[in-house]
């Protein structure tokens, strides 16, 4: 599952009006390109949550597969560390 967190309430991403409350999303509501979108939005906050599907499945599109239940946000997080270096450079 994809929980996504918007700054603003019904901002626009990836043809979606984000609220500002976090919002679930199945696993392949996003392909993987638009998650790297989403994830790379400053007025986004992107999390991947696991439940009992992704848990069985152990794959959620988009993001590596992990060891953990929290492996797969500290994915999301190195992501972001690696465009805000290199985007400071």
């Amino acid at each position: 599952m994809i929980r996504i967190t918007s700054k603003r309430h019904n901002f626009r991403r990836c043809g979606v009006a984000h609220p500002k409350g976090p919002v679930d999303y199945p696993d392949d509501k996003f392909s993987g390109e638009e998650l790297d979108i989403l994830d790379a939005e400053p007025m986004l906050t992107v999390e991947a949550i696991r439940d009992q599907k992704s848990e069985v499945s152990g794959n959620i599109p988009g993001i590596p597969e992990q060891a953990g239940i929290n492996s797969d946000q500290k994915a999301i997080e190195k992501k972001k560390a690696k465009r805000s270096s290199v985007n400071s450079k």
